[in-house]
């Protein structure tokens, strides 16, 4: 599958993430152990997504806030604001400052940034998109590998959706959607997937003076998010390999 094929994988759909995570994986020989050239490829996303539990529908413009330079002054929606304060640029930035690769496990891997999984919006107006990201999850499912690159000693990290989640009950929380799936022992991939929820206070902010302090606090729960996957999920789904 070309690189540029992205994918959709909704944090939420714990089905198909079991179906992903039960799927075979074609045979590949084992790498040494210190194979040479390792590569993780890593694919940031533009899945943003908001809801509300108590309207039961998408969130749409709210009375948060937007940055004037980027806005115009003008209410923003939840999705427009977690692009401005959370674009794939600063989600990398974002992994790096939490020495994501190390926690991934794959401290000493080349690293190769692909394209970001796309917006169910940008799937839905594309037909040749929607096509690409059909014929990815096909892959997903089938335990193969996403791009083309043949490197017995590879692995793939993908944030597949960046979610605010407000409840009445719970409040509101940032759940970042994560895929990893590392092909270097041969055989069938180890695969790990899942979202773990931060709360949220400032963002979205409903003032001009709350914007710096809602996007500090949007971006740490992104990371926050990131660490404790990796703590209580990641490592599980290692050990059981």
């Amino acid at each position: 599958m070309a690189a540029a094929a992205l994918c959709l994988v909704h944090a939420g759909n714990a089905a198909a993430q079991e179906q992903a995570a039960a799927a075979p994986q074609d045979a590949a020989a084992a790498p040494a152990a210190d194979a040479p050239g390792c590569e993780l490829h890593v694919f940031p996303t533009e899945n943003y997504i908001g809801f509300n539990s108590g309207l039961l529908s998408g969130l749409g413009p709210i009375g948060a806030v937007a940055d004037m330079d980027a806005h115009k002054g003008r209410v923003a929606t939840v999705k427009e604001l977690m692009k401005d304060y959370l674009g794939p640029e600063i989600q990398l930035q974002e992994l790096e400052k939490v020495n994501y690769r190390a926690k991934l496990g794959v401290e000493n891997y080349r690293v190769i940034i692909e394209p970001p999984t796309p917006s169910a919006d940008a799937v839905k107006a594309d037909p040749a998109l929607k096509a690409r990201v059909k014929a990815l999850n096909a892959d997903l499912k089938a335990g193969k590998r996403i791009t083309a690159s043949t490197n017995p000693c590879y692995a793939e990290f993908l944030l597949v959706s960046v979610f605010y989640f407000k409840a009445m009950m719970y409040g509101s929380n940032l759940l970042v959607g994560t895929q990893f799936r590392d092909f270097s022992k041969g055989g069938a991939p180890m695969i790990s997937i899942g979202a773990v929820k931060n709360p949220l206070e400032n963002f979205p902010p409903k003032t001009p003076e709350m914007v710096e302090a809602a996007k500090a606090e949007l971006r740490d729960a992104f990371a926050k998010d990131f660490v404790e996957w990796t703590e209580k999920k990641l490592k599980v789904d290692r050990a059981a390999k």
